[in-house]
């Protein structure tokens, strides 16, 4: 069943975000989240055979993270809390501290 189509999103498909992704799934491979979005949408909005758009669906909890969404949510530097840096530094002066 995969087969068909997986031969069916390469021959009418665009090639677009989420096109590998969602070949790779139907494969039995792993996704990351990232690329299953990528790949959800694909499906999602039809193989993207209108155009590579913003699908304008506000509703879809997948919205903010949609590859052609020009105000889609991409990725912030990630901080550490003090209390969380202080608990890194001390498990490496424990683990230098041990290799001594």
């Amino acid at each position: 069943m995969n087969e068909e189509r997986i031969k069916s999103i390469r021959k009418h498909g665009k090639t677009a975000k989420g096109q590998k992704e969602l070949i790779k799934h139907l494969s039995g491979e792993r996704l990351t989240l990232k690329k299953a979005v990528h790949a959800h949408c694909y499906s999602c909005m039809g193989f993207f055979a209108d155009g590579k758009v913003d699908c304008m669906m506000k509703h879809c909890p997948l919205h903010p993270f949609m590859a052609y969404n020009q105000n889609r949510e991409k990725g912030s530097a990630r901080t550490m809390s003090t209390r969380h840096m202080q608990k890194m530094r001390a498990a490496r002066q424990k683990e230098s501290r041990l290799l001594l």
